[in-house]
């Protein structure tokens, strides 16, 4: 990839649109590689006449010291820039291998204990959860990416507390495993911040705990989420999104006002899609409705423009009031003969399509 993309090196913007268009499932490496990336590593290497070990392991301990990043992770990184990019691509004079998995740091040094100082800028209240802790606020002067932490001291923290970021200049938010809960309006009104990286870890995202973060544009619900709170992703920038298998509920609201949205799959196990769902999407085009569907609340789909069609399931025994107004004139509803939905839109004058 450095190979065929140097240019990109230098325009931050197109170098991180490069990275997560090439490696759209591998987040967290992702995550690694961009911020060794925004600490410039990429330019001193352009500019150094010996990548050796200590060049690389200032890099190591800026990672672990700002930003609490393990040792392995940091030794990994930094050394896949020192060695890909430093000794393959450029062909500069380099003493570092790539880490192997399984052996020492490809790096030397002492290890720091900025984990322990890192974890230290956090602030933190008993969880509501039940045992252990809930962050309440970060006390860092480099904020814009936040590393949350699963562990302070001995107790292990599994909750991001109410309001605790919210409207914060927070840039990247970054979850570490054994994190379960976001809560309610944990991330509001964070209007720069563009990336956040969920663990397997999280169970429960609270009532609008990303609202009105107007720069997110994609998000990986992890595999064992199992509810999303009102309006919890309501005002994003998101354009499209999967609802995993694991989720049984979502809150009224969920992604009213997502003017960018484009297209979403609604788990099989969700029967009901609330009130509000999908209030003033404007570029939504494409929904998948799954067969156990059973309910479509109030204004579910009110001021959806850009939605031509939508299939009804036969499943669908109710449809609540104006859940289809203010639509484009050509919105067909596509439904069984006999069926609820053909009820439905003959009684509320819509235009219907029996398939």
């Amino acid at each position: 990839m450095l190979r065929q993309h140097q240019a990109f090196l230098d325009d931050r913007k197109k170098f991180k649109a490069l990275v997560k268009d090439l490696f759209p499932d591998q987040a967290k490496n992702v995550n690694l590689l961009l911020m060794a990336y925004n600490m410039g590593i990429a330019q001193d290497i352009q500019t150094a006449s010996h990548i050796n070990n200590t060049f690389a392991f200032r890099y190591v301990k800026q990672l672990m010291d700002d930003f609490g990043m393990s040792r392995v992770n940091a030794d990994w990184i930094v050394s896949v820039w020192c060695a890909c990019y430093g000794a393959k691509v450029l062909g500069k004079a380099c003493d570092i291998s790539i880490q192997k998995q399984g052996s020492g740091p490809a790096i030397q040094g002492e290890q720091s204990s900025s984990g322990r100082s890192y974890g230290d800028l956090f602030t933190y209240e008993k969880s509501r959860r039940g045992k252990g802790l809930a962050v309440t606020g970060f006390r860092g002067d480099k904020n814009k990416t936040i590393i949350f932490q699963n562990k302070s001291g001995n107790t292990p923290v599994v909750e991001i507390a109410d309001d605790s970021f919210s409207n914060s200049p927070t840039e990247e938010a970054i979850l570490t495993e054994g994190i379960s809960y976001i809560g309610r309006k944990a991330f509001s009104g964070c209007n720069k911040l563009h990336q956040v990286v969920l663990p397997i870890s999280i169970e429960e995202i609270e009532d609008s705990a990303f609202e009105n973060c107007s720069s997110l544009k994609s998000i990986s619900l992890p595999v064992a989420l199992k509810t999303i709170g009102d309006g919890a992703l309501k005002g994003t920038g998101l354009r499209t999104i999967a609802i995993p298998k694991s989720v049984f509920w979502v809150g009224e609201g969920l992604l009213a006002e997502c003017d960018s949205l484009d297209h979403i799959t609604i788990s099989e196990n969700i029967e009901r899609i609330p009130a509000k769902m999908f209030e003033n999407c404007k570029n939504l085009k494409k929904v998948e409705l799954q067969k156990n569907l059973v309910e479509i609340g109030e204004r579910a789909f009110f001021g959806c423009s850009s939605l031509d069609f939508l299939i009804i399931p036969d499943s669908v025994k109710q449809i609540g009031l104006d859940a289809f107004a203010n639509m484009d004139k050509q919105f067909i509803l596509q439904c069984s003969f006999g069926s609820y939905a053909e009820v439905y839109a003959r009684k509320n004058k819509i235009k219907y399509q029996l398939v």
